[in-house]
């Protein structure tokens, strides 16, 4: 009887709230500041699963392994065997089999070709973890062509989670933490730049790229995610991705405007896909596959900025046609907060705990707001469809 009542408090604010609007508001919903914004996010039910989300398009998706994937064992040999530093002239195409070892990268200026078919071994020595990992620098670029029968595949020696690195791309796109020429570096290296102001910019293509066993952890707090995706600019080409068996995230953009097609996370231990720091690119067919014997975290974690919600850009990209195989009563699919923006189209989730849960005042006014928007919204298997935390810390 309390939440009935309670919840008709709300529904009658926000019907006076709407009778009090100018007709040039664009709908936006005004915050009633006697009624807590996750009871007014409820109330106006802006986030409703409907029963027409079909998801990915398996059959776009069968370049990608499951589960029972088994990772192809170290060869006898390598044609090509890199250690730490900066490539040079006479190393940037690699085919065959190629061993790396250290921080490998790609200068500025330079262009990194790997042919269809390439398998890059991280060198794991006395079966240990190594700190292992490929690395475009801003100004640099890498081709990476696979196809569906000839995978490009990264992997390591040592066949188990967070064995070695992962690869990961700087740009001259935009972000919304960098300093005052619009940069940052990623926490791997803080010699390392990226982010700018060219949306446009190109840092090549991959295609038909498969990362396997990343995550290794480089100090106490941080780990490698599969793809780390930093300030990439929209004339990158991302097509036809997966990423397996990590053990922190699958894929994750820090800001950037690039876009990507055909991506899949499996098995990764943490956020299968993530994003931040004013992300804005369109991600279509994706697909995520929860592993219930190993670790997880949430299908996708979507933040703004944690030091200041309302940084801008915002993070607000679009996300269309997607399937979420969680693990009933544990999986959260989509948590979205920190003043992310977003509009998620075609949307299938199976067997989980949450759908959506947005989290932060900033990001419910964004719900409220429809700059936070859902459509053809499917659940099966889901104990709650969308749920909200605000940020009042003293309210019951």
């Amino acid at each position: 009887m309390k939440k009935q009542f309670r919840f008709a408090i709300v529904a009658a604010a926000l019907a006076a709230s709407v009778m009090s609007c100018d007709s040039n508001d664009d709908n936006k919903t005004t915050p009633q500041p006697d009624v807590r914004l996750q009871d007014q996010a409820i109330a106006a039910a802006k986030i409703v699963a409907d029963g027409q989300g079909t998801g990915a398009v398996a059959g776009e998706l069968s370049f990608a392994v499951g589960l029972d994937h088994t990772s192809e064992a170290k060869p006898g040999s390598y044609d090509l065997v890199l250690t730490e530093g900066e490539l040079t002239d006479d190393q940037l195409s690699w085919t065959g089999n190629v061993s790396i070892s250290g921080a490998i990268k790609v200068p500025a200026g330079k262009t990194l070709e790997i042919a269809a078919g390439t398998h890059v071994f991280a060198k794991n020595e006395n079966d240990q973890a190594s700190g292992a990992y490929l690395m475009v620098l801003k100004g640099a670029k890498i081709e990476a062509v696979g196809t569906a029968q000839d995978m490009i595949v990264f992997t390591s020696e040592l066949k188990q989670p967070g064995a070695w690195g992962g690869v990961l791309i700087n740009g001259n796109a935009p972000i919304n933490n960098g300093d005052s020429n619009g940069e940052a570096s990623p926490e791997v290296d803080s010699n390392v730049k990226y982010g700018g102001n060219d949306a446009a910019d190109n840092s090549g293509m991959l295609k038909y790229v498969r990362v396997e066993y990343t995550g290794y952890k480089y100090n106490d707090e941080s780990e490698h995610n599969g793809f780390t995706f930093s300030g990439v600019g929209n004339g990158t080409v991302l097509e036809n991705l997966q990423a397996w068996k990590g053990t922190d995230d699958g894929l994750e953009w820090f800001g950037g405007t690039v876009n990507g097609t055909n991506l899949v996370s499996t098995g990764n231990e943490d956020d299968s896909f993530d994003w931040a720091h004013g992300f804005v690119g369109n991600l279509t067919n994706l697909w995520v596959e929860h592993d219930a014997s190993r670790e997880f975290d949430k299908a996708f974690e979507i933040d703004n900025n944690s030091k200041n919600n309302s940084a801008e850009p915002y993070s607000n990209a679009t996300v269309k046609n997607v399937t979420v195989m969680g693990v009933a009563g544990e999986t959260t699919a989509f948590r979205v907060r920190e003043g992310a923006k977003g509009t998620f189209e075609n949307i299938k989730v199976m067997n989980a705990k949450k759908g959506f849960d947005v989290h932060n005042d900033v990001t419910i006014t964004n719900v409220l707001n429809d700059e936070v928007v859902v459509s053809k919204y499917t659940v099966d298997g889901v104990d709650s469809e969308v749920e909200y935390v605000d940020d009042c810390e003293t309210c019951e």
